[in-house]
């Protein structure tokens, strides 16, 4: 009875157990982090076969879980398609560790391919390279890649008229339809974490983030850990991950958020 006397918020408090306070408070009002992870493939990793990835992913799957953060990661299809089970078990244990997985286009494109393959390519085209990616992680891990984004390419209509023919793929990253509709959940880039690919800038997400991404419900904040190669390079990745965390940042997965 006296709980209901007191009313409001304070009788809401006090049944529900649950105590408010400024640290709460300040957490509820920062966005939810999407840390998108670009180029997972075996690039950089030790020609004696000691590890199944670069030194620098390692460094950065290291410091994630250290932390104890979530990261969603993009494979490269081309990576899956050679005999390489260490890279496969690789893959599948980063599931295990709540890692999550995502379809980072197929082709491995060099400096000398002036088109990325979602840029030109004809709907049916870009539908098998989808689909190529898609069933080779399926095949080779066992697990189903439930997000997109290209590598190293815009997008066009025929983009999404294959993405939409693909019901497993239920998220796409920062590209949105040029005309049509979509049944996907389409992240939006709000704020860098780099400056330009492989350039991690703590001034200038600072910057964004105090300006633009406190606005908004999320942050979808996209690396190049394969690129990180200087201490520079690292120690910002860094200082931005810290500022965040002492923000009271969440970081999710792209599936936990869209759930």
């Amino acid at each position: 009875m006296k709980i209901a006397m007191l009313g409001g918020l304070l009788a809401v408090t006090i049944f529900s157990g649950v105590t408010m306070n400024a640290q709460d408070a300040k957490k509820e009002k920062v966005p939810i982090v999407i840390l998108k992870l670009d180029d997972m493939c075996t690039n950089g990793a030790p020609s004696n076969g000691s590890a199944a990835v670069s030194p620098r992913w390692q460094k950065v799957i290291d410091y994630v879980q250290s932390k104890k953060l979530k990261a969603t990661i993009g494979v490269m299809g081309f990576s899956l398609e050679a005999d390489n089970q260490k890279y496969f078990d690789y893959l599948k244990d980063l599931d295990k560790k709540g890692f999550e997985l995502w379809n980072h286009g197929y082709m491995n494109r060099k400096a000398s391919d002036t088109k990325g393959e979602f840029e030109v390519d004809s709907m049916e085209e870009q539908k098998a390279a989808l689909e190529k990616t898609q069933k080779f992680m399926k095949e080779k891990t066992g697990v189903e890649l439930k997000a997109f984004g290209p590598h190293w390419s815009a997008t066009n209509e025929a983009t999404f008229q294959a993405l939409e023919q693909i019901p497993e793929i239920k998220m796409v990253f920062y590209y949105a339809p040029p005309s049509k509709k979509t049944g996907k959940f389409i992240f939006e880039r709000n704020v860098n974490l780099e400056s330009k690919p492989g350039n991690p800038d703590f001034d200038g997400f600072k910057a964004a983030y105090e300006k633009i991404g406190i606005h908004k419900p999320y942050i979808c904040m996209q690396g190049h850990p394969n690129m990180w190669a200087t201490d520079e390079k690292w120690n910002n990745f860094v200082k931005i991950i810290d500022y965040l965390v002492e923000k009271g940042s969440v970081f999710m997965t792209a599936s936990e958020y869209m759930a």
